[in-house]
């Protein structure tokens, strides 16, 4: 199978890149990190860029979840709950630039 190297498919492929990196930094780094939030910027910019591409819930649930966990301020079960919103839409941006370069 081949990929042609166009615009779309290489940004994708940079946002999928980032997406497992933030995954990454979740698990091994602070929640006090800025990089994420950076991470979320471009999200939105791909979603503004390529309209349909993504769904725009998704990313601002993620984004919205990326600065509860950022400006952390609660504890417990919330913040497991948010991590965990966190990693499904993660896991949506991976699991949809897949099907967007597949042409699913």
């Amino acid at each position: 199978m081949y990929i042609r190297p166009t615009a779309f498919n290489v940004l994708t492929v940079v946002m999928m890149l980032l997406t497992a990196w933030v995954i990454w930094a979740r698990f091994t780094k602070s929640l006090e990190s800025s990089w994420p939030l950076v991470y979320y910027l471009g999200i939105v910019i791909y979603l503004k860029a390529f309209e349909g591409a993504l769904d725009p819930y998704w990313v601002y649930v993620g984004v919205v979840s990326g600065l509860f966990l950022r400006f952390e301020f609660m504890g417990g079960l919330f913040l497991k709950m948010v991590r965990a919103v966190e990693l499904v839409v993660l896991g949506y941006f991976l699991w949809r630039g897949y099907g967007l370069l597949m042409m699913w």
